[in-house]
């Protein structure tokens, strides 16, 4: 499926004696692009002159480089070993001149010196000590970074990327709320004549599920309906934030867990979350998921509070902490699925958040799996009765969700959307994860199960609404295959209790949907099975 992404170009700037180094920034740029580009919708796109700038007679060599690919870079990552390069009339080599003129255009420029081992007998000695001398210069000013290997140089360079692409996001957002505000004053002092709708004047409320509905409606019909739904995202964001740091929350986090204790962090978490579950549930509904803009937004929400920090004290705290994110993901992704807005729950569930205290990327689904927010068995504390089917966070949600959102929807339709909704992010948790299924109330409830069966072969088909939007989900056919075996031979791994027991028989559900063969209930797919055996 086309995904709809920003470019951004990286110039790849070095003397001749980095080749090696030159070929790893491209294949971390490329894999960058593999594991970011459909979240984050950005491309980076990687240049040199080698490959990229076309001869001119017209002037210079190196002035050609500058116009061609300095000026229209976006980044700048460059390498240097034993060699500064050759000389030119504007620097003390063209690397040197495509540095420093991109830092002079307030680009980010990301230079790396090797230690390697060198051949005393094999290197140009004024070339060296010229290097040493503009290492010097660059150190000064903070723009450096060393390597002893070819391995480190690869780590680093990847991590980089990532952050220095997050600074232009931010940058770029900073810049067109700048430009807002511009227009808002051009407007006010009469220096514009066209009718503009902004913030001022778009009535932005999530306070109830109906006025979150609106402000939707209106936000998307608004010129500046991204920027105002960025600006509100950050309020809400920060009213969440303060909650979870409020003495209120500390003190209760500040002894071992109880019945009591949960119930009440729960009721305080979801109390602060709530406006933005009735924003996301409307975005879910209304919103223009092939916007990019749309996407990040909604990404952007869901991952920021599901991003686990280290914290002292209880360890159980720094996981309770993510509950926002789970109340949102599953907010938006019911929302969404029941509107075939199904590119924003593919948005939230291959996101792939970066965590600086552990130095490592993770599945946005793995840091809000269930089993974690409530570690250490906490979840046995949110909803009386749980050994009855020990789906305590499931069962609480449910009845959150629908008490919350669809307060007046018939309770069967409900389920079968909900139970829908938590069999296709385990699904998708194979899919992402490998090993972080989770396994909600469907795998008891037997009075979704032939929903979810009927959804399993639409799917595998790729007919009706819900058929075309799990295929979707899943990125097409054969992802959806390999995903079903996956999951199957996760599911019977698993020693089930209380009567539980998770559908192993997906890959079976979708080859007889091939075969042409329909099939309408549980007891109805086993005597197929008896009937082959």
């Amino acid at each position: 499926m086309p995904v709809d992404a920003k470019l951004y170009y990286v110039l790849i700037a070095s003397p001749g004696d980095v080749k090696e180094e030159r070929e790893i920034i491209r294949e971390e740029i490329h894999r960058w692009n593999s594991i970011h580009t459909r979240n984050m919708k950005i491309i980076l796109q990687s240049v040199g002159w080698e490959t990229d700038a076309t001869p001119d007679l017209k002037e210079r060599g190196q002035a050609v480089i500058n116009r061609q690919l300095v000026d229209t870079c976006d980044m700048l990552i460059g390498a240097f070993w034993t060699r500064l390069g050759t000389p030119t009339p504007e620097a003390e080599s063209g690397t040197v001149e495509e540095i420093e003129r991109a830092a002079k255009e307030g680009k980010r420029c990301i230079v790396y010196f090797s230690d390697k081992e060198i051949s005393l007998s094999g290197i140009d000695y004024k070339q060296y000590e010229r290097l040493q001398e503009y290492k010097q210069v660059l150190n000064k000013r903070g723009l450096t970074n060393n390597y002893k290997t070819l391995e480190e140089f690869r780590e680093r360079v990847f991590r980089h990327i990532t952050m220095a692409v997050q600074d232009i996001v931010r940058e770029e957002i900073e810049r067109r709320s700048a430009e807002k505000e511009a227009k808002i004053t051009e407007q006010a002092i009469g220096l514009s004549v066209q009718s503009v709708q902004t913030f001022q004047n778009v009535d932005i409320s999530f306070e109830s599920l109906a006025d979150a509905q609106v402000s939707v409606k209106k936000l998307l019909e608004s010129k500046f309906g991204i920027q105002d739904m960025e600006d509100t995202k950050e309020k809400e964001i920060a009213k969440i934030q303060t909650v979870l740091n409020s003495p209120e929350l500390a003190s209760l986090f500040n002894q071992q867990p109880t019945t009591e204790s949960i119930s009440a962090i729960t009721q305080i978490i979801e109390t602060a979350t709530t406006p933005s579950m009735y924003a996301l549930a409307a975005v879910g509904k209304y919103g223009n998921d092939s916007s990019s803009d749309w996407l990040e937004i909604v990404g952007d929400w869901v991952e920021r509070l599901s991003t686990r920090k280290l914290e002292s004290g209880y360890s159980w705290v720094s996981y309770i902490k993510t509950y926002p994110g789970l109340l949102l993901l599953y907010a938006l992704g019911i929302s969404a699925l029941r509107a075939n807005n199904i590119n924003f729950l593919r948005e939230v569930t291959e996101r792939q958040i970066y965590v600086r205290e552990y130095d490592s990327e993770f599945s946005l689904l793995s840091l809000i799996h269930p089993a974690y927010v409530f570690y250490n068995d906490t979840s046995k504390l949110i909803e009386p009765g749980f050994s009855r089917n020990y789906t305590p966070v499931s069962d609480h949600l449910n009845t959150l969700i629908k008490n919350l959102l669809y307060p007046n929807e018939e309770q069967s339709r409900y389920l079968d959307c909900f139970d829908l909704f938590e069999f296709l992010i385990s699904l998708k948790g194979i899919q992402v994860c490998n090993d972080y299924a989770y396994f909600g109330s469907f795998t008891w409830r037997n009075d979704t199960t032939r929903f979810i069966i009927k959804s399993i072969q639409s799917a595998a088909l790729r007919q009706g609404k819900y058929g075309i939007a799990i295929s979707d989900l899943m990125n097409g056919e054969i992802n959806l295959i390999n995903t079903a075996k996956k999951y199957d031979e996760f599911a019977e791994k698993i020693r089930w209790d209380f009567g539980r027991s998770a559908p192993n028989y997906v890959s079976l559900l979708i080859q007889l949907a091939k075969e042409g063969k329909k099939v309408s209930s549980y007891r109805e797919l086993i005597n197929i099975l008896d009937r082959k055996s």
